[in-house]
């Protein structure tokens, strides 16, 4: 496990293998090539002085080159015959060592045909390779010598080249893994030339870029976390709010289309059309109020909406709209009461803040009980508004700023509007940077913002 996990001991060990093995695959083919090519050499000269020799006896004759052969056989270690036709052996000289006959090394053998006379004569010769038995006993005594140089050399080397190799490695493997924890701030430390000192060089950059990324990327994540949530919530509210637009828009549509046919057709009491005339303009009014609501909030809902800021005077503002709704409010026998301060300012859209304002006064009026009260009122920091007489329950309290939801679950439009004021209101103030809330009180409903 050690060794599998170091590259130091890997090193070494390769290094170690591989200069063993070339050393004593060179020793191997000198073993193998040299008796081998100290043989063939052999071979040849043997072959070639018994060639020259028959020359010698189809001069003289064999009878007087004795000495000839006899100098060849001592030369080469050879035994030495001469026979005729008949297979008389006529001379024979064996001057060769008994030691070769236990030898792996094969004798040299050869014949020579020789005419001298008109008679035919053989010289054969077997000599023993004694040069080449030699070398490779030589070589085989020297095996263990030869097998402990080699692995001194292999250590010493693979030592060498393991430190050589390994210890930059081990110093760029190491930064790596802290790169790899995402720790970017060590640097490797490798002084080098080479590819390897170029690697290191290159994982000291590539660890300061990818610093500076990192740190683009996480601040870039994290915007795109919050424009996704964003974009999510966003599409979601747009098909929810296209969702009910379609249904809002759906039943007075239907209910005019039945009037004009009923009309067209004379069908009972849609003979009367002056009646139903006035009811089909009452119908078509309120479908263009709907339709007027729902521009307002597609074009406060685009990203392109930019607000038209002044200098607003809220509290005269409020109170000429508390003065709008006294009417209403005297008719239902609502009791209005205001407590308004003077000299409020803030920076906003005056025709927008006018309807947010309008709308909730609206709301309060419109769905309080007759005898009940309606309280408004304004300080540089909060605009409250709380009618009595009515209360909420919580499941309604959390959607009553969703787009055309309305508490009367029959959705009457003689019970009430369209279900998207408080959204508008909402909207605008939120445009404005206040946030509102609508909570149950003791006496009835209580409407927030805060002006900060």
């Amino acid at each position: 496990m050690k060794i599998r996990e170091s590259i130091r001991a890997k090193t070494f060990l390769s290094m170690l293998a591989l200069l063993a093995v070339c050393c004593a695959a060179i020793y191997g083919v000198v073993m193998i090539f040299l008796p081998k090519s100290t043989y063939s050499d052999l071979e040849g000269q043997v072959l070639g002085d018994m060639n020259n020799m028959a020359l010698v006896l189809v001069r003289d004759g064999w009878e007087d080159g004795t000495e000839t052969l006899t100098k060849f056989s001592l030369s080469h270690d050879a035994a030495v015959q001469i026979i005729d036709d008949a297979g008389n052996v006529l001379f024979t000289e064996d001057n060769s060592t008994t030691e070769e006959a236990n030898s792996s090394i094969p004798i040299i053998n050869g014949s020579v045909a020789f005419q001298r006379d008109g008679q035919t004569y053989y010289l054969i010769a077997s000599a023993a390779p004694v040069a080449v038995t030699q070398s490779y006993t030589i070589l085989l005594k020297l095996i263990p010598l030869v097998a402990a140089v080699i692995l001194l050399v292999s250590v010493v080397g693979a030592l060498l080249c393991s430190r050589y190799y390994a210890k930059p490695l081990v110093r760029i493997s190491q930064t790596a893994k802290r790169m790899a924890a995402l720790d970017l701030t060590g640097q490797c430390k490798v002084d080098r030339q080479d590819e390897i000192g170029t690697l290191a060089r290159s994982l000291n950059e590539m660890s300061a870029h990818l610093s500076e990324a990192l740190t683009s990327l996480q601040s870039a994540n994290k915007q795109l976390k919050q424009d996704i949530e964003q974009e999510r919530a966003q599409e979601k509210q747009r098909i929810e709010f296209f969702t009910a637009v379609s249904h809002e828009l759906k039943t007075p549509l239907a209910i005019l289309k039945g009037q004009l046919e009923g009309m067209i057709c004379q069908v009972g009491e849609y003979k009367d059309r002056d009646l139903y005339l006035r009811r089909c303009l009452k119908t078509t009014n309120d479908m263009e109020t709907l339709v007027q609501e729902i521009l307002a909030v597609a074009r406060m809902g685009g990203s392109d909406f930019r607000l038209t800021r002044t200098d607003l005077d809220l509290s005269r503002m409020l109170q000429a709209v508390c003065r709008k709704y006294s009417g209403p409010a005297e008719d239902k026998q609502i009791a209005l009461h205001t407590s308004i301060q003077p000299g409020v300012h803030c920076q906003g859209d005056p025709r927008l803040m006018e309807k947010a304002f309008s709308n909730v006064i609206g709301n309060a009026v419109t769905y309080s009980p007759p005898g009940a009260s309606v309280h408004v009122a304004l300080t540089d920091k909060t605009f409250t508004a709380e009618n009595t007489g009515v209360h909420l329950e919580p499941r309604d309290l959390c959607q009553v700023f969703t787009p055309f939801y309305r508490v009367d679950k029959s959705r009457s439009r003689n019970s009430g509007g369209s279900g998207l004021g408080l959204y508008i209101t909402k909207t605008i103030l939120e445009r404005h940077g206040i946030h509102c809330a609508m909570t149950n009180t003791k006496d009835g409903v209580l409407f927030t913002a805060g002006l900060e």
